[in-house]
């Protein structure tokens, strides 16, 4: 298959992973075309990558096209994509890079092979633990700080209020008559629901959760 999607939220881990297909595949670095996206990536975005695709190879006997959009593409992106994505032109790699395979179309994905780089997030709970301990203590500012932080996309609010749930759980299993650690627990929770299900700022949702801790 000549379309892949990588599926990874860490920057070296994705790096690594197409070093791993250019090496396999003998593609210079001279025909690695990647193309990365600070916003949603549209459909003019996708007509200017689709102008190069037909491109000869200049040093390798094939070439490689990297769409990197860590905030996804739109529906139309998508849609615009398919016929691409299932007969790529001769000695081309179509490399899709997204955080989260469930905003790709059921269409995008089943048209190519998908690769999913699993994460060590031991860390990040442990981190997520002292952040939760931290929020109970410190002042305005820093909520809003934090807040700030956490809230840079939508994927990673989410991931971040997950290892929140299960740092406020396991306060929870060691003091279950505390009723503050279950309002904690209930109110993140409910926080996690509105941003997953809605199309809310996830900064000022985050601002009113920590406030209200």
């Amino acid at each position: 298959m000549n379309s892949i999607i990588i599926v990874s939220k860490n920057r070296e881990d994705t790096s690594a992973a197409l070093s791993e297909i250019y090496q396999k595949k003998s593609i210079e670095s001279v025909d690695q075309d990647l193309y990365t996206f600070e916003k949603t990536v549209g459909i003019p975005d996708i007509r200017a990558i689709q102008e190069r695709l037909y491109l000869k190879p200049i040093k390798s006997k094939n070439k490689a096209v990297i769409i990197d959009a860590p905030q996804g593409l739109t529906t139309e992106a998508q849609n615009s994509l398919l016929k691409i994505l299932e007969e790529p032109p001769e000695n081309t790699f179509i490399m899709l890079v997204t955080p989260n395979k469930n905003s790709l179309l059921p269409t995008v994905l089943s048209r190519c092979k998908v690769i999913e780089i699993k994460e060590d997030v031991s860390g990040e709970f442990s981190d997520t633990s002292d952040t939760l301990n931290q929020l109970a203590s410190c002042g305005v500012g820093e909520k809003l700080r934090l807040a700030q932080d956490f809230s840079k996309t939508k994927e990673e609010t989410l991931l971040f209020l997950q290892n929140l749930i299960m740092a406020a759980r396991k306060k929870l299993i060691e003091n279950p008559l505390d009723q503050t650690n279950l309002k904690m627990l209930k109110e993140i929770q409910k926080t996690y629901g509105i941003i997953k299900s809605t199309n809310v700022t996830p900064r000022l949702t985050l601002e009113n959760l920590f406030l209200s801790l």
